[in-house]
């Protein structure tokens, strides 16, 4: 009976569950050009980083762990990043190693 009901779980489970779906991927723009790193990959985080109700870019770089920041001058819903620069701590650029 317990060997029923597992097997009748899994085949239902297995039935039921569903295939995910994705959309085409999306170039990223800021100052009207594509963003584009050098080499190795990147670590995005969108958040309202300088408090103005709108949502930004902060992009960390795999080959020197410079982390670059993209304002957004639009609205969430239509946004429009430009290049900030890179984040500073007491003058000096961040870099984060890897690993």
């Amino acid at each position: 009976m317990k060997l029923t009901v597992l097997l009748f779980f899994i085949f239902t489970t297995a039935i039921l569950a569903q295939v995910p779906t994705y959309e085409n991927y999306q170039y990223v723009y800021a100052d009207g050009s594509q963003i584009t790193l050098p080499i190795g990959n990147a670590s995005p985080l969108v958040t309202d980083w300088n408090s103005d109700g709108k949502k930004d870019l902060l992009l960390g770089r795999f080959s020197n762990g410079n982390i670059l920041l993209y304002t957004n001058t639009g609205t969430n819903d239509s946004p429009v990043l430009t290049y900030t620069g890179l984040l500073q701590a007491g003058g000096s650029n961040i870099s984060l190693s890897s690993g």
